[in-house]
């Protein structure tokens, strides 16, 4: 397998990169159609756990994807490579269609790393969710977007949480809810106790109420003996934006090498300047 701020002038060639072929706009897909006709809901923290444990069997993940991009400015749709991390590491690669590099980012709790191939140009800088945000268009840091990829329906830290689960139509509910004015979680699960669906519902911050997301979990498989969610959608709540993940190919829990999150720009190489 195929290993897996200065920015001005970095990110404008990774936009034009995304200037692809996208064929349609993602259409939200209907909620779970799975019938709970008896179901204990006595016990809300036991499935959370559950779910907890699940997710963290989960440490590392590398493969190949097929990742679909649309915010106000464009629409893509593109083949990318991607690792990462429990520890919030997170690579990806655009490829063209001979299998070329084109693009390569990567983020971690420390920073940012970006490249084009096209330029043979390079830009770092500090971690912050608008590195993301104006890359994918989703409001997110590097941990928080790491475990997304990992599937993990509780991708923002939560504090002394409280548990609700009741019956939404067809679905279980299960409502996580951080103490004071930490996230808040609306988890609908499947068969199988899977989440399907997940609206992650953001603190309030001192500018105001941050952007909530939605996300769909969808195309379960085995790998490995975990079931894994291989199409993962979000979106911001009132936008048009989407990001959509389709892996194609994943190997979880392999070693990740070490230097596959470093980058020693080729020679030749030039910084984007200010």
């Amino acid at each position: 397998m195929k290993r897996f701020g200065r920015r001005h002038l970095v990110l404008p060639a990774f936009i034009a990169i995304l200037f692809l072929s996208f064929p349609s706009a993602c259409v939200k897909r209907p909620g779970p159609s799975v019938r709970f006709e008896e179901t204990d809901l006595s016990d809300p923290e036991g499935l959370y756990r559950q779910i907890l444990d699940r997710s963290g069997r989960v440490q590392t993940l590398q493969g190949a994807a097929h990742l679909r991009l649309q915010t106000e400015q464009q629409k893509a749709s593109l083949d990318v490579v991607i690792a990462c991390d429990r520890a919030g590491r997170l690579r990806f690669e655009i490829l063209d269609w001979l299998n070329h590099v084109v693009f390569l980012a990567l983020f971690d709790s420390e920073g940012f790393f970006t490249y084009s191939a096209s330029d043979n140009t390079y830009a770092e800088g500090p971690e912050d969710a608008e590195q993301i945000e104006e890359l994918l268009g989703m409001p997110l840091k590097a941990g928080q977007l790491a475990a997304l990829a990992l599937g993990d329906p509780f991708f923002l830290p939560l504090s002394d949480p409280s548990v609700r689960i009741s019956v939404d139509r067809n679905a279980l509910l299960l409502d996580v809810e951080s103490a004071g004015a930490g996230p808040r979680y609306l988890v609908w699960l499947g068969g199988e106790r899977r989440p399907e669906r997940m609206l992650a519902i953001r603190p309030q911050t001192g500018t105001g109420a941050a952007r909530n997301l939605e996300v769909d979990y969808g195309r379960y498989r085995e790998v490995g003996g975990v079931p894994f969610p291989h199409r993962i959608r979000v979106s911001p709540s009132g936008s048009e934006n989407v990001l959509q993940v389709d892996f194609q190919r994943i190997l979880l829990n392999e070693p990740l090498p070490e230097d596959l999150f470093r980058f020693v720009p080729p020679e030749g190489a030039t910084r984007a300047s200010d």
